[in-house]
């Protein structure tokens, strides 16, 4: 059993200016590292030279003269060393386990899966299996894919072994209680928030599925999670987005704000395939706002175009952030915030009017793709809501790593209505209950779409007053965190309902009183 160790007296002579020079530099250093590893630029992942570099900014001395001061601070400045304290913390554990991080990741990069003949990358698997059409061609390869996956699982289990030790060494309960001091939020309260939510959806949700999966022979209970990857690769609709319009759609939804995407020299957007490449886009802020990069492994169809709108949220975020801001509000704060305007743009897809305005989507083709795209969105938002559920009962330890297998299988399983692999169980989680950032973030996107309708009209991504307003609150980094936005645009808090609401207007099946698979709708016929 791990002990807890005393707070120490906090360092006499902490030199906050020359912290966060050095906060700065490793921030550029670690995001550089990550994005050449993920964008499959190189397969060695060089962690521990960073942190060693940067030693002094994870140490224990540190933590304690940060958290001293937020304690004894004006209002202003507090909330501030709270965020530099929250980093230090994280920081303390990422670095502890540095080593094996690095190990995970080149594991990744290297692995590969022989099948029929074919080498394929373990980072493109994902991607081939939901291109499979034969459901046992491509179950096969799944399984083939969670061999593989359990491989690496023992670097897994070693990780989070220690991550969970350190935080209690660092004097908390488990590494819940930790990430509640240092997140900004509660996740139990945000977990019993969303058991009401998952008791919500669960009809409209289940109807839904049943109608999709009808759509490829496959009985309700019976889908594996390959079989949903096959659904949710949807290349029926493949036509409509075309990859030689992806950076065009790009740009012709900036510049509908105002913004002028090739304009921006601080900005780079990497939409090569490249064989290595992770296939989960992601955005590395490097320097903010001077170096962002945004990343997409293209696999076709219009998850590229959600995914690439996603990061563009990110992107344009960080790009306009105010560069005399502190470097707590430039770098850090509450993810939730910069997720949220993710989500802002990735729901464009969500919206007709931008379908048939930018996209050039058909009029007739609209209602059912929305149907889809809402199904999906629902269909993530259920999957989170029961990861995060997971993830407490994972992190507050005690449990064998059969238990917590079987209760991430059960757990996800049950909620989403696939068959979920246990291998999954820990490739599956990231790091600091990032599923509660997640969730919170689609809260946030949906109150600020409200406010953007609410001010510049439904069209609202045609509007430059609109451009200025979403420039407005970029500038401001992460000073604030979604529940003080969410307040300043006069909502009570961050609520689920109006999301659900949406996606009940959106689904064809709740719109003529019925979700079973009998339904005659474009959505119901399409090819997915």
């Amino acid at each position: 059993m791990t002990a807890r160790v005393r707070r120490g007296p906090a360092r006499s002579t902490f030199d906050r200016a020359s912290f966060e020079r050095d906060l700065e530099a490793f921030h550029a250093e670690l995001n550089d590292a990550y994005y050449r590893n993920l964008a499959g630029l190189s397969e060695e992942l060089a962690l521990r030279p960073i942190y060693d570099r940067h030693a002094a900014l994870f140490e224990r001395g540190t933590i304690d003269a940060l958290e001293s001061a937020a304690a004894g601070a004006r209002t202003s400045e507090a909330g501030q060393l709270r965020s530099l304290a929250a980093f230090a913390i994280e920081g303390h554990l990422e670095a502890r386990v540095a080593d094996l991080t690095r190990q995970i990741e080149e594991a990744e990069s290297r692995a590969v899966i022989v099948w029929r003949g074919d080498r394929i990358r373990y980072r493109a698997a994902p991607l081939r299996i939901a291109e499979i059409a034969d459901r046992a061609e491509r179950n096969a390869l799944d399984a083939s894919y969670r061999e593989a996956m359990e491989m690496i699982n023992p670097l897994r289990e070693a990780r989070w072994e220690r991550l969970h030790d350190a935080a209690v060494v660092l004097g908390h309960d488990d590494y819940v209680a930790l990430v509640r001091s240092t997140a900004g939020f509660d996740p139990d309260a945000l977990a019993t928030e969303l058991y009401r939510f998952l008791a919500e959806s669960e009809t409209i949700y289940f109807a839904a599925l049943r109608r999709y999966l009808a759509l490829i022979e496959i009985e309700a209970g019976d889908a594996s999670a390959a079989d949903l990857a096959r659904l949710l690769r949807a290349s029926g609709w493949d036509s409509w987005f075309e990859q030689r319009r992806l950076l065009p759609t790009l740009r012709a939804t900036l510049g509908g704000l105002g913004i002028d995407l090739d304009a921006q020299a601080n900005v780079m957007v990497d939409l090569e395939a490249r064989p290595n490449k992770s296939p989960r886009a992601f955005c590395a802020p490097v320097r903010v706002p001077g170096d962002v990069r945004m990343v997409i492994q293209p696999r076709g169809g219009y998850h590229d175009y959600l995914a690439a709108l996603h990061e563009l949220g990110h992107l344009e975020h960080f790009a306009h952030v105010d560069p005399s801001l502190p470097i707590a509000f430039r770098l850090l704060g509450d993810a939730s915030l910069t997720e949220g305007y993710a989500f802002l743009f990735d729901q464009l897809v969500n919206e007709p009017e931008w379908l048939a305005e930018v996209l050039g989507m058909a009029d007739q083709e609209i209602a059912g793709f929305m149907d889809f795209v809402s199904f999906r969105r629902l269909y993530l938002l259920r999957r989170y809501a029961a990861k995060l559920m997971y993830e407490l009962r994972l992190h507050r330890g005690g449990q064998p790593a059969a238990l917590n297998r079987a209760y991430y299988a059960g757990m996800l399983g049950l909620t989403v209505g696939v068959q979920t692999p246990e291998a999954s169980y820990l490739a599956d989680v990231d790091d600091g209950l990032y599923a509660g950032r997640y969730l919170r973030a689609w809260m946030f996107a949906s109150a600020l779409a409200s406010s953007l309708k609410r001010l510049h009209g439904d069209r609202w991504w045609r509007s430059a007053a609109a451009g200025e307003t979403l420039k407005r609150s970029w500038s401001r980094g992460q000073e604030w965190d979604a529940e003080d936005v969410v307040a300043h645009l006069g909502y009570h808090h961050l609520d689920w309902r109006p999301v659900l609401r949406q996606i009940r207007t959106q689904l064809i099946g709740e719109m003529s009183g019925y979700g079973g698979p009998n339904i005659t709708t474009r959505a119901g016929t399409r090819k997915v």
